[in-house]
């Protein structure tokens, strides 16, 4: 049933009930949403739901673009202001003796509700707009403008073998320290922020739990959602701090590379942000990565973007 209004209610809060739920059709299946929450979170959307196409008419869109997982995850975000990522999957390949099968109670738990429900059960609305994130601030992750690029490569790749070598190992530990004290700016102000679980086990495989916050940043991307799309940012570099890289996971890497390169693209200016993010985690997981013959392909492909953004980084730190 729908909430019922009440004086302490935000104003805004009791508008977005008095709306509509609007159906979009995900993977075949209805999804609801209230218009209003939809439009006040995307401007694509909601010209889609109230402007003059057929859907607006129709009363429910098809979107074709969009997995049903991730639009789950768009919507409880719309309503609580955060979102439970995937669960990870066993390998039955793999069997390690370090398996913690007592942590298992700690995993985030999968949104099993049925979606229609969700709008339900009267969930907390953030009253405060979230903050946005400085522009600048990924210039950390190694945005750098293009006029510079070359000479950024160029200032790595002029060096000897051995001295790049040595250049890289220091990087190493100078990135990942960066990496791990980056500060936030959308994640620690959600108001119930999930905490990512280490994983524990090489038979653990974690490509669904990265796939699923990389596909709900390009959807936000797409959508013109910002403080999703930074928030499935964070929570991904969140994941990737504790994750512990073994050589028989190198494919969870591998995987989440190959999905954000396919459908992120580079802007005027620099680096696009998940790409930065990802090429400063490669940094300084280099050793292990280069093992894997699927990285080194990978990191040619499509004529090397994924090497150049990389180079670009390095370069930039050494100069």
């Amino acid at each position: 049933m729908v909430p019922k209004m009440d004086a302490e209610m935000p104003a805004e809060a009791q508008n977005i009930y008095a709306s509509t739920p609007f159906k979009f059709i995900i993977d075949g299946k209805p999804l609801y949403i209230h218009a209003a929450l939809v439009s006040r979170n995307s401007k694509p959307l909601g010209r889609l739901i109230n402007g003059p196409m057929a859907e607006a008419q129709q009363g429910f869109a098809v979107i074709d673009d969009v997995d049903e997982g991730t639009f789950v995850r768009f919507i409880q975000w719309a309503y609580n202001g955060y979102y439970d990522a995937a669960k990870h999957e066993n390998d039955p390949m793999l069997r390690s003796p370090s398996t913690r099968s007592e942590k298992a109670a700690e995993e985030p738990l999968e949104i099993e509700a049925p979606v229609s429900e969700v709008w339900e059960e009267q969930p907390v609305l953030a009253q405060e707009p979230l903050p946005q994130p400085d522009q600048d601030d990924w210039n950390a992750f190694g945005r750098a403008r293009k006029s510079s690029k070359m000479s950024e490569r160029d200032s790595y790749a002029s060096l000897s073998a051995h001295d790049q070598k040595s250049t890289m190992r220091s990087l190493g530990q100078d990135l990942k320290e960066s990496f791990i004290k980056r500060k936030e700016a959308v994640r620690n102000h959600s108001i119930s922020p999930t905490q990512p679980r280490e994983n524990q086990a090489l038979e653990e495989d974690y490509t669904e739990v990265f796939l699923s916050h990389a596909r709900l940043y390009v959807f936000a991307d797409k959508y013109d959602i910002q403080p999703l799309k930074t928030l499935a940012l964070e929570e991904l570099q969140a994941m990737l701090k504790i994750f512990n890289l073994h050589l028989e996971r190198t494919g969870d890497i591998i995987a989440l590379l190959r999905f954000v390169y396919a459908n992120t693209g580079e802007p005027d200016g620099g680096v696009e942000d998940m790409r930065a993010m990802l090429t400063h985690y490669i940094g300084f997981e280099m050793d292990t990565l280069m093992k894997d013959d699927g990285f080194r392909d990978l990191m040619i492909e499509d004529g090397g973007a994924l090497l150049g953004d990389f180079m670009t980084m390095v370069g930039k730190r050494i100069r």
